[in-house]
């Protein structure tokens, strides 16, 4: 009987069920040949049959770390695709690309919109603040229109591409008061407040934005760089505060106390 077949019917060694195990591919199971108890090869084809499966063992840890090698190249590849679209899209957010950003391909405007008081520089959370604006023809002068335009107030972000802003971070809308008004020459919205700190974005800044509905020969009003902060308190506030102490901490039934 063959040293590596237990079918081979050859037993001088001429065989070639050598080369046929050492083809490198996964082996196949050996057939398992009907055997008695008393049989006295038994334990010889038990041995032969517990190395094949250590064989088989080997050949499959090998596939298995093959495959990984793959999915683990196929990982780093596409990582490298998502860090480099990430990448692309860190800049910073411009006056153009929000102009395009809002407009798209129609940025050709025959009106603009001009500031006719100062920003708040900067502006203070929950303390309201007024903005005029005129409205101006291509050569730069003020017009009146032949009828009222409606102007609405918005807040972008810096991000790229930037984030229009309808709530704060608390959940609750981030502006309220005059956030829409009318006017054929000038607008005015007399009180506008903003819920919401500007540190906790990009920049530390907002995009202060005046758009015309449904006029879209109005360029759009773009602020950059537009600084929330908390409110201040004022050295008067704080006076009245450090009297209140005083008189908390000085009160009548402490003294009486303080004598017993």
């Amino acid at each position: 009987m063959c040293t590596f077949n237990l079918q081979c019917p050859v037993t001088d060694g001429s065989c070639k069920c050598l080369k046929q195990i050492t083809i490198p591919e996964v082996i196949k199971p050996i057939p398992i040949p009907a055997a008695f108890p008393n049989d006295p090869n038994m334990l010889s084809i038990l041995y032969r049959l517990i190395v094949q499966q250590n064989e088989m063992m080997r050949n499959i840890s090998v596939q298995i770390q093959e495959a990984l090698a793959k999915v683990l190249q196929y990982t780093e590849g596409s990582q490298k695709n998502e860090n480099g679209s990430v990448l692309q899209t860190e800049e910073a957010t411009t006056p153009s690309s929000l102009l395009k950003f809002l407009c798209g391909d129609l940025c050709n405007h025959s009106h603009s919109l001009q500031i006719a008081n100062e920003m708040p520089s900067p502006a203070y959370k929950e303390r309201a603040f007024s903005v005029m604006l005129n409205i101006l023809d291509s050569n730069g002068a003020k017009v009146r229109l032949s009828q009222n335009v409606v102007f609405k107030v918005m807040l972008f972000t810096a991000d790229s591409p930037p984030k229009l802003l309808a709530i704060n971070t608390s959940g609750d809308k981030i502006m309220r008061g005059t956030l829409e008004a009318e006017g054929n020459s000038a607008v005015i919205f007399r009180k506008i407040i903003i819920k919401e700190v500007t540190s906790h974005f990009r920049n530390g800044s907002f995009f202060f934005v005046v758009v015309a509905k449904d006029a879209n020969f109005i360029k759009p009003f773009i602020y950059p760089e537009f600084v929330i902060k908390a409110r201040k308190i004022y050295p008067e506030c704080l006076k009245k505060k450090f009297k209140t102490e005083d008189c908390i901490l000085s009160s009548p039934a402490d003294d009486e106390n303080l004598d017993s």
